[in-house]
């Protein structure tokens, strides 16, 4: 009789509401990263710099920065990275490029030198069987 309302009747069973219409409840572990422009970085930075004994806490809190993250802006500044000038910043990629570019060069260079040794070694291995002589390094093939 547990089954059975009072008027008689069986419960209906709840009806679910489909998946896909309701929201998910798992929050994400990890917020996703936040990326400062140049200017931002500056802006705040002055404001920092502009900052009474005291204030600097506050300016932390309302722009969501940690003390850490403006040390590492205050590095990026001092070591010239956040120049206000573009160009500054294209040049400087550019000297990147060119020094990845040289780099490759020399690599592809050396890499062929490299093949022209082994080959050179193979024919030596190769004529020192045929002469029947003894190799110089016996434990290398």
């Amino acid at each position: 009789m547990d089954s059975v309302a009072k008027n008689g009747r069986q419960p209906k069973a709840p009806e679910s509401a489909p998946t896909s219409s309701r929201p998910n409840p798992q929050v994400s572990q990890r917020a996703p990263r936040r990326r400062f422009t140049i200017a931002d970085k500056l802006r705040i930075l002055a404001e920092a710099d502009a900052c009474q004994p005291g204030q600097l806490g506050a300016l932390l809190r309302r722009a969501g920065l940690y003390a850490s993250t403006l040390h590492s802006f205050r590095k990026q500044r001092d070591a010239g990275k956040l120049g206000k000038d573009p160009d500054q910043l294209r040049q400087r990629r550019r000297q990147k490029e060119a020094a990845r570019q040289r780099d490759a060069r020399t690599i592809a260079r050396l890499e062929a030198e490299n093949q022209k040794l082994k080959i050179l070694i193979e024919l030596q291995k190769k004529v020192a069987e045929l002469m029947s002589l003894p190799s110089e390094n016996p434990t290398q093939d």
